[in-house]
């Protein structure tokens, strides 16, 4: 059986807060020296990604390079009980991606940075070989605070190619419009992408009876509805029929600030990983100028 490839996908473009603060929302921190973007990270390295793919426009890119770095250590691996234990360990690859300029102001609601960052890796990967583009999606919302420790238990699970994983809190998943991790394949994806482009009003109103074009334009608010599709919109088509779902203890949706309030003053507390899994470890330049 060839190995799967499970590619994480961080959605940071269009994503909407009422926080109102000076600073980008996903580097408040959730624990001790350890942010919402960080644990993003940490939580697909737990799941057992193969790559990182954070979605993100240039304004805010390279803020999080300086955060999260180029790549990361696979916890699982980090303390492997060998010989030289630093040489087993497996490198998780971090790439940054902007959301493409046709979509923005048209499609860019904060579900579709998850499509484009998966179209992104898919394509990035196939233009290499395609023996190594992603067979599924494991999708993490960095404001979406609960005991990520506990991915490591499901990540036989998550790697499933037959089958969608889902974490809910109350019964509830992102097909309730709830920001909590899930995973959806190939196919889901063209689902999605499908549905928003049929559901989402254009530029124009379709052409009248006789008309071969368009001519008449919509106002300006009803352009482009896909701007403002909730989670529950894009993702309706993601396959969770025999899927598997795991109930988490505790969840908090931190993109606002009453979510935000009651994480920090409750008794649930993620705790901050060791140095080495969290600080940005950044590749090396070479050593050349542009005229050599």
């Amino acid at each position: 059986m060839s190995r799967l490839h499970l590619a994480g996908i961080i959605p940071l473009a269009n994503l909407k807060t009422n926080f109102q603060v000076a600073i980008p929302e996903v580097l408040l921190p959730i624990g001790h020296g350890f942010s919402a973007i960080q644990k993003s990270v940490f939580e697909c390295a737990m799941a057992g990604c193969n790559t990182i793919w954070i979605v993100a426009n240039d304004d805010l890119a390279p803020v999080i390079r300086e955060i999260v770095g180029d790549w990361v250590y696979d916890p699982v691996y980090y303390h492997s009980p060998a010989k030289f234990s630093s040489e087993q360990r497996k490198e998780i690859p971090i790439y940054y991606v902007p959301i493409h300029p046709k979509d923005r102001d048209r499609r860019d609601s904060y579900g579709w940075s998850v499509l484009y960052g998966i179209h992104c890796a898919w394509r990035v990967a196939h233009n290499i070989s395609q023996w190594i583009t992603p067979d599924k999606y494991y999708i993490s919302f960095p404001l979406s605070a609960f005991d990520v420790y506990q991915v490591r238990t499901w990540r036989r699970e998550i790697s499933d190619p037959k089958k969608n994983f889902f974490f809910t809190h109350k019964q509830n998943h992102i097909k309730n419009n709830l920001p909590i991790s899930f995973t959806m394949t190939g196919e889901d994806f063209k689902l999605c992408r499908r549905t928003v482009n049929q559901k989402t009003t254009r530029e124009y109103l379709p052409p009248s009876p006789g008309q071969q074009y368009p001519s008449q334009k919509l106002p300006l608010q009803d352009r482009w509805s896909a701007r403002y599709f909730t989670l529950e919109d894009v993702f309706e088509a993601v396959d969770d029929k025999n899927a598997h779902k795991v109930e988490l203890d505790w969840h908090y949706d931190i993109s606002n600030w009453s979510g935000y309030r009651n994480f920090l003053s409750s008794d649930n507390i993620i705790n901050t990983p060791e140095e080495g899994l969290t600080k940005p470890h950044i590749h090396v330049k070479l050593p050349y100028t542009s005229e050599e």
